[in-house]
């Protein structure tokens, strides 16, 4: 016979006495959810420790620290449910039903979602990597850009026009997405063709100017392979020549690309090298063909 039997003529205030109190269900589910939320906070903070001492990536840790947040409020608040004497099991079907009834009605939310969760795991690029989006995305807004946030449903990109571009997960899973700042081999190839006029001297000279743009600029690198100047060989009206070198990050491709075509410039017109232009003849003109070697 419990002290609570004949609540509140005969309650007796002793250790048995308030027990059975704490054990009662209403009052065991208060006494759960007093001492649960807060353990809730104490839980989080050590899982935030955890993840500082090992290698893992932002935007996995993030999505692990979520799903523990909600993990930890789903126990607290069954757990007190069940002390209320709600029939836990039926609660958690009924959620289970409602969750399917809404995944239908939100498919493409849905969708989105698991998308993020394959980025997550499979990291095909992290934060703060440059990106080369799909065809079909970017538009007018650049397609280059610089991730800034790996979301459940959403991926952050600031392109290089200074637009942030929110794109559903789903959209990056399903095209290929280029990553020229991908951890594991930073080294990016700048290739550069311009036309020279088919003369001895003049693609002699013009490949020792090049080469000493090369040797001198602080953003090429030497590995994996040492900037060269191949000749491609005869076009129409030129000897089409490319120059190749390396920078070891994607931001230093297009400044760098810059600064050789207008060092080309300078130091070709410098010592007379000639590029190789296409020549259009008027023959209504009265221009002799003999005057152009024909």
């Amino acid at each position: 016979m419990s002290c609570l039997d004949n609540i509140p003529e005969n309650l007796e205030f002793t250790f048995t006495c308030a027990g059975d109190l704490v054990s009662a269900g209403p009052v065991s589910g208060f006494i759960i959810l007093i001492i649960g939320i807060p353990l809730i906070g104490v839980a989080k903070l050590y899982i935030r420790k955890i993840f500082d001492n090992i290698e893992l990536d932002e935007g996995l840790e993030n999505f692990i620290y979520r799903l523990s947040g909600v993990a930890l409020w789903a126990l607290v608040i069954l757990t007190a449910a069940s002390e209320f004497g709600i029939n836990v099991t039926g609660l958690v079907m009924g959620l289970g039903f409602i969750g399917l009834a809404v995944a239908f009605a939100a498919q493409d939310t849905v969708e989105n979602v698991i998308a993020g969760i394959f980025i997550i795991i499979d990291r095909p690029f992290r934060e703060g990597e440059r990106i080369l989006l799909p065809k079909n995305l970017g538009g007018i807004y650049s397609r280059w850009g610089d991730v800034t946030y790996i979301g459940l449903r959403t991926t952050r990109v600031r392109s290089t026009d200074g637009v942030l571009l929110t794109i559903p997960n789903k959209l990056l899973t399903k095209d290929a997405v280029a990553n020229f700042s991908h951890s594991s081999d930073m080294e990016l190839r700048v290739r550069i063709r311009l036309g020279l006029t088919a003369t001895w001297s003049n693609v002699t000279m013009a490949e020792d100017i090049v080469n000493d743009i090369a040797a001198n600029h602080p953003d090429i690198v030497k590995i994996p392979k040492p900037p060269e100047a191949v000749l491609r060989g005869f076009g129409d009206q030129e000897i089409v020549m490319e120059i190749r070198y390396y920078v070891d990050n994607a931001r230093k491709m297009r400044p760098s690309k810059s600064f050789f075509v207008t060092e080309i410039l300078r130091r070709f017109e410098e010592d007379k090298v000639t590029l190789a232009y296409p020549v259009r003849v008027n023959m209504n003109s009265e221009v002799k063909l003999d005057d152009l070697g024909f």
